[in-house]
Order: structure tokens, then sequence, then C-alpha cells
């Protein structure tokens, strides 16, 4: 029993102390309850396209990110592990995975992969709507949240991208309960 209280508390301690890694920048427009309206500035991201279910094609996207992240590219530079790691559908069995590289880095500064699955890509300057929610980052939840912030949209007569993002800021170790997941759907402007 000792050991099993040793062993979260460890973990849990492990997963606060790893939660102050760089986030993608963003400034808060405006905020009811869990939802916010955001302004986010150019950033670089590095993509993947890969098929099958949500979880697996994620799983192998977040290998093939990592790999490029840990030197796989063509300075062998390895690059700070950024949050969140979004994803989004791509195609009909597709799911897009990005993974954001630090604020600092320009285009010009982000090595070339290796693999030529991922792609480079410039975000510029986008306004997003996000709700913020804990636990598991099933389908379940997911579909939860995002039909709440639809919803919040429609009401407030947003006009915005019926697509959304899903963004996890967290390692899958981490107590559901710490874990910070997010819908996005970016906002166009109003009706």
């Amino acid at each position: 029993m000792k050991y099993s209280l040793f062993v979260f508390f460890a973990l849990l301690w492990f997963s606060i102390t790893t939660m102050a890694i760089e986030q993608r920048p963003y400034s808060v427009i405006q905020k009811e309850g869990a939802i916010e309206i955001r302004s986010y500035q150019r950033i670089v991201s590095a993509e993947v396209v890969t098929f099958g279910n949500r979880n697996e094609a994620a799983s192998d996207a977040f290998r093939i990110l990592f790999r490029f992240i840990q030197g796989r590219n063509d300075d062998q530079l390895s690059i700070a592990m950024t949050a969140p790691v979004s994803q989004n559908k791509h195609d009909n069995d597709g799911w897009a995975v990005r993974f954001y590289m630090p604020a600092a880095m320009s285009m010009s500064d982000v090595p070339t992969p290796e693999d030529p699955r991922i792609t480079l890509i410039e975000n510029t300057q986008v306004n997003l709507a996000a709700i913020r929610f804990s636990g598991f980052n099933s389908a379940k939840n997911l579909a939860k949240n995002e039909k709440k912030l639809r919803e919040y949209l429609e009401k407030n007569e947003f006009e915005y991208i019926d697509q959304p993002t899903y963004a996890f800021y967290n390692a899958p170790y981490v107590p559901p309960f710490l874990k910070r997941n997010e819908v996005l759907f970016e906002i166009k402007g109003k009706k």
C-alpha cells in the first residue's frame, strides 16, 4: 500500500512539474466559464496525416513527429516539446496531427524533416473559440464538449468553421483530473 501511494504521488509530482513546457501563445479576447475566444499569433507547426481510428492515428503520428523533434531532421537539431498536440479530421479516414514549434522559431529556423510524411506549416494569426475540460480524451468526452461549444457559438451568433480541432496538453500518464483538453473552432466573425 505504501509503495502504491509513493508511486501515485511521485507520478503526480512529476506530472505537475513537467506541465511547465512552452505552450502555444494566445491572448484571451472574451471568456465565459470554460469557454474562451482567443487570438493566436503566427507560429510554425509540423503536421502528419495518418489513417485509422483517432487514437491509433494519433499514436502513429505522435511517434513520427516526436522522432522529428528529437533530431531526425537535416540539422540533427533537437527541438523542445511544446503543448498542445492538436488533431483534427482530415478527409474520410485521416487525422491531421500537429506539434507546434517553440514561438521563437520562424519557418527558416525549423530544420527540414527527414520523414517526407511531415509537412511544415506557417500558421498565421487566427481567432479560435475554445472550451477547456479535464478527464479522458474519449470520443464521448470530446463530443459532449464539442456540442457545448457549438451551442455557445450559435447562441452568441459567431460565424465559425465547423471543423473541430482537439488539443491535448498532457502526457498519457497524467491523472485524468489533472489533464487539460480542449475543443476549438476557428472564428470568422459575428453574424
